[in-house]
C-alpha cells in the first residue's frame, strides 16, 4: 500500500465556516487568477479585518512534521489546484492500493464537474475511488467542515486530530494553495511549507 498525504492549505486558515462565507470570494477554479486578485481586493476592501486573518497552530505542527520528513525518500509535488493531485495518482500503477490522508477544510467527494475534465477541486477524490475503489481514504477536517455530501455524510473515516498522521508512513506528499479559499495576504504561509522540501527538486 502506497501512502499519500494531501494537503490544502485552506484547511489552515483561521476562519470559521461562516467568516469564509461572508469574506472570502464566491469563486472557482475556472476564474482566471488576473481575475481573482480583483475580488480578493474587494473583500479586502469590505472588510478590513479580513488582514487580520491568521492561521490555525495545526499549521506549526505540519511544518514540524513536514521537515522532520526525508525528502530523498517522499516524492513531493506543489499546485495550485487540488485537481492536480491527478499527476500523482496517474503515476502509481493501478495495481497497487493507495491510501490518501486529505488535510482539508472541504471534504472533495462532491459530484459536480464542468467542461470536458471531470477531475475538479471539488471532485477529485470520488474520481479516484471511482477508478480506484480499494483505496482508503483519512480525511483530516475542521470541526465546522462540510460533512454533507450528495449521498449523505461524507462515508469515509475522518477526525479533527492532525497529529494522527504520525501514525501514517507516506510516499507521496501533494500540497495545493488553493487560491479561491485562501487569502492573498497568506501566500508567505503557503511558500514557509513547501520552499525548503523543494530544495534541490523539480516537481
Amino acid at each position: 500500500m502506497l501512502g499519500i498525504l494531501s494537503i490544502d492549505f485552506d484547511y489552515f486558515i483561521d476562519a470559521s465556516s461562516k467568516e469564509r462565507d461572508l469574506y472570502f470570494p464566491n469563486g472557482s477554479e475556472d476564474i482566471p487568477k488576473s481575475k481573482y486578485k480583483l475580488l480578493w481586493e474587494e473583500k479586502y476592501s469590505n472588510y478590513p479585518k479580513l488582514k487580520k486573518i491568521g492561521v490555525i497552530k495545526d499549521y506549526y505542527f505540519l511544518k514540524n512534521f513536514l521537515m522532520s520528513l526525508n525528502i530523498n525518500k517522499v516524492y513531493f509535488y506543489k499546485a495550485d489546484n487540488h485537481k492536480s493531485i491527478r499527476e500523482i495518482i496517474d503515476m502509481i500503477p493501478s495495481n497497487l492500493q493507495l491510501k490518501i490522508v486529505n488535510i482539508d477544510f472541504h471534504h472533495d467527494y462532491y459530484h459536480y464537474y464542468s467542461g470536458g475534465d471531470k477531475y475538479n477541486c471539488g471532485n477529485w477524490l470520488r474520481r479516484v475511488l471511482e477508478e480506484r475503489p480499494n483505496t482508503k481514504v483519512i480525511w483530516i477536517r475542521r470541526n465546522d467542515s462540510q460533512l454533507n455530501s450528495l449521498e449523505g455524510m461524507f462515508p469515509f473515516e475522518n477526525t479533527t486530530d492532525i497529529k494522527s498522521i504520525l501514525y501514517e508512513k507516506f510516499d507521496y506528499v501533494f500540497i495545493c494553495r488553493s487560491p479561491e479559499w485562501s487569502p492573498p495576504h497568506l501566500n508567505n504561509k503557503f511558500e514557509e511549507l513547501t520552499c525548503w522540501l523543494l530544495r534541490g527538486k523539480t516537481a
